[in-house]
């Protein structure tokens, strides 16, 4: 485990959690200009995975080894959670249901078996538990992981096709309308694998040792921590100068990626506070905590409308935060680390 990142995660969900808060704080001008921006966050989650699966896998993978383990651990992962937020999400659809019974049972089907971020169709993609879209670029990221990490060792020249290939698709958004964008760049795997590239492209660099080898002080490590942390914020303020589709697909590599390469080395200060119990609690759950807190957004926002508790929007947000952060404790504690267990003891033979 690298502590620090672990704890990033939750730092990074906390942003997607942010950015579902609109029925809250509708017409809130500071709300529509940085919170919604938090959605973004996902990008994080994609660097970072092709990142830690590399940091596990690369060596076991070269030495044709673990392929099914590795395919039978990340099922275990994400499955429990997912399945339990899809029932949890099924009272919410049942208008849907009704309307148009057949579509409704497609997109089931397609939310339980992870297919639904292919179909670049709003009502598709986001429909049942939101979320979940990402779940399913994860799997499709999952099942190509070996084969990338095989090719780069292989194909001398591969990484480098695989930048241009990343910059040649980033580039061509601005020929795309925003819908289109949205659709494709920002929710369909084919796209979003990029950002799963360039994380294993980012530990290629941390695997050289380069960067550690000129860094050789705990304080200068410091500093860098510092400066990688206000590099994003830069990119964070000055987000509204910059198209909406490079925003959607791009505009956050660099920050993010230089975060996940910096904090990596856990050598400076900001990695020790990042490394603290309870950091690294937050870190764990933030799966669950990831997964189930529209609903609980979703659920909180239709029963005060119905039962006009209050109209304090900040309140609502309390509520909803630290009902979300106790379910994701009890999930992950009781739902999604007992399954991944059970299911990698039942399904992984003992050599």
């Amino acid at each position: 485990m690298i502590k620090p990142l672990t704890s990033l995660r939750f730092v990074f969900a906390l942003m997607v959690f942010s950015s579902h808060l609109i029925n809250f704080l509708k017409g809130n001008e500071i709300y529509n200009s940085y919170f919604l921006e938090g959605k973004f966050g996902v990008s994080f989650f994609f660097i970072l995975s092709g990142f830690i699966l590399s940091f596990n896998y690369k060596n076991k993978f070269l030495e044709k080894k673990d392929f099914k383990k590795f395919y039978i651990s990340r099922i275990a992962r994400i499955y429990p959670v997912h399945i339990l937020t899809l029932i949890i999400a099924l009272p919410l659809s049942l208008g849907g249901f009704f309307l148009k019974p057949f579509v409704w049972f497609i997109k089931f089907l397609l939310n339980l078996l992870l297919l639904h971020s292919f179909i670049p169709i709003k009502n598709f993609y986001f429909s049942f538990n939101g979320p979940s879209w990402s779940i399913s670029d994860e799997m499709f990221f999952y099942l190509l992981f070996p084969f990338f990490i095989l090719m780069f060792n292989k194909i001398k020249l591969s990484k480098f096709y695989s930048f241009v290939f990343i910059l040649l698709i980033s580039l061509s958004i601005q020929f795309f309308p925003d819908t289109i964008v949205n659709g494709y760049f920002y929710v369909n795997p084919f796209f979003r694998i990029t950002d799963f590239i360039i994380g294993i492209l980012i530990f290629y660099i941390y695997d050289s040792k380069k960067v550690e080898a000129y860094i050789k002080y705990k304080n200068t490590f410091t500093f860098i921590e510092i400066g990688s942390i206000i590099l994003f914020f830069i990119f964070f303020t000055f987000h509204k100068y910059i198209p909406f589709g490079y925003r959607l697909f791009g505009y956050y590599w660099i920050p993010m990626s230089l975060l996940i390469l910096i904090f990596s080395y856990q050598s400076g200060y900001i990695s020790k506070l990042l490394s603290g119990k309870m950091m690294i609690v937050l870190g764990e759950i933030s799966f669950s905590f990831y997964l189930i807190h529209q609903l609980i957004i979703k659920f909180i926002y239709a029963l005060n409308k119905k039962m006009h508790w209050t109209e304090n929007g900040i309140l609502l947000i309390l509520v909803v935060f630290f009902i979300s952060l106790i379910l994701s404790y009890l999930m992950y504690n009781f739902i999604e680390l007992p399954s991944n267990r059970y299911l990698k003891n039942k399904l992984i033979k003992k050599d």
